[in-house]
């Protein structure tokens, strides 16, 4: 018998990618890729930020966010605007942007309630604690 802890992140590394293959086949209409869509969120519930601060929230390398955030200004869904000391630049949510954040949220919601339409709202939140717990533990296990 599979230990609990294998089961656990064999049942989570069987279910992350289809999960995200759904979300970006859902967000496909709207020429958008899950990574993208996350930076939308990010800037849409945090206000303007750097491409630096956008990059940390990603945990991804700077210069993957910049060509992230350049094919979102080119779709017309961000902006960029000088910061406050000339060197940065500000990326903030075109009204374009804003519109499709309202779609995508609706959308992502339906699909999101339909996989856990069975799961009790006490359960879902024990899972959610559980992966930010493991998230947190992540990062401490690369410092040490």
């Amino acid at each position: 018998m599979m230990q609990p802890y294998k089961q656990f992140f064999y049942a989570y590394n069987a279910t992350y990618r289809p999960y995200v293959n759904q979300l970006n086949h859902e967000l496909a209409e709207f020429q958008l890729y899950s990574s993208q869509w996350r930076i939308m969120h990010f800037i849409l519930h945090n206000g303007g930020q750097t491409v630096s601060d956008i990059a940390i929230y990603q945990k991804v390398e700077k210069p993957t966010t910049t060509k992230m955030v350049h094919k979102l200004i080119e779709l017309g869904y961000l902006q960029a605007s000088a910061g406050a000391d000339k060197r940065s630049k500000v990326i903030q949510l075109t009204d374009k942007g804003e519109e499709i954040c309202d779609q995508v949220q609706k959308k992502i919601s339906q699909f999101q309630s339909y996989l856990l339409e069975d799961i009790p709202e006490d359960e879902q939140l024990i899972a959610a604690r559980l992966l930010e717990h493991i998230s947190g533990k992540i990062t401490d296990y690369r410092k040490g």
